[in-house]
């Protein structure tokens, strides 16, 4: 672990919503930590110290972090990257009746704030900030879901534009060719982000490099048109219906 503390604030702004001025300012200098640095490849967290019961937990800065989780032979794959809140140290471990531990790995070199209890004490006059690092957990949840939802998608090829697109709307830049997405995504990494074995994904990218919307770069891919229909009515929900008392179940009418 780096010795060297860091800016957290400076590196992640919008942990700084809600504050502006002289106050911005104190806190980009107050809200420091450690960084640690993670090569890319297998990672076991279990070698940390023990958790830190006052901390927040693991900010990512910079790179990406695969979390792995199965039995068997067959895993499904979390991907995280800059933004996201983890606490390596929490599983299920040995109380869960199906245990299912996790395995993590690098696919680039990665940086991590700790932000552990002197981070919180140093951040508590800023709620604010708090807020936001809590923020960031649930969205890490809400990410989840919407994974979740690709995968019941029947098509692997509708599988993969869809998780293409949500994680270009995370972590992609536009430009004039279409939308950089760049994360090294391995065919195998794919398969256990959308459910599908490795030649099935290969085969189905194949399609779409066919079809012109995906291209593989030298540091990951790029996106061309737009998201497929299925990846916007992930949030469209129908209109409430207004029932006719009268044609309402009597159990609905009022008396």
């Amino acid at each position: 672990m780096s010795e060297q503390l860091v800016e957290v604030l400076a590196i992640d702004g919008d942990l700084a919503d809600g504050l502006d001025g002289a106050r911005l300012q104190a806190a980009r200098r107050n809200c420091v930590s450690p960084v640690l640095t993670v090569a890319s490849g297998e990672w076991q967290p279990d070698g940390l110290e023990s958790p830190d019961p006052g901390g927040f937990g693991l900010l990512l800065l910079s790179g990406f972090l695969v979390r792995r989780v199965g039995q068997g032979g067959r895993y499904g794959a979390e991907l995280l990257g800059p933004g996201d809140l983890l606490r390596p140290w929490q599983t299920v471990g040995q109380v869960a009746s199906i245990p299912f531990e996790p395995r993590w790995e690098a696919i680039a070199d990665t940086r991590l704030a700790v932000l552990g209890s002197s981070f919180a004490r140093r951040a508590s006059p800023y709620p604010s900030v708090a807020c936001q690092i809590a923020g960031r957990a649930m969205l890490r949840s809400r990410h989840l879901a919407v994974n979740l939802a690709i995968v019941q998608q029947a098509r692997i090829d509708t599988r993969l534009r869809m998780l293409f697109w949500h994680l270009a709307d995370r972590w992609g830049r536009t430009g004039a060719s279409g939308v950089t997405l760049d994360v090294p995504l391995t065919h195998s990494l794919l398969g256990g982000l959308v459910a599908a074995r490795r030649p099935t994904v290969s085969t189905a990218i194949a399609g779409l490099a066919r079809e012109g919307v995906l291209q593989r770069t030298a540091s990951g891919w790029l996106l061309r048109g737009g998201p497929p229909r299925e990846l916007i009515d992930l949030t469209a929900f129908p209109e409430p219906v207004d029932l006719d008392p009268a044609a309402a179940p009597k159990a609905l009418r009022q008396t």
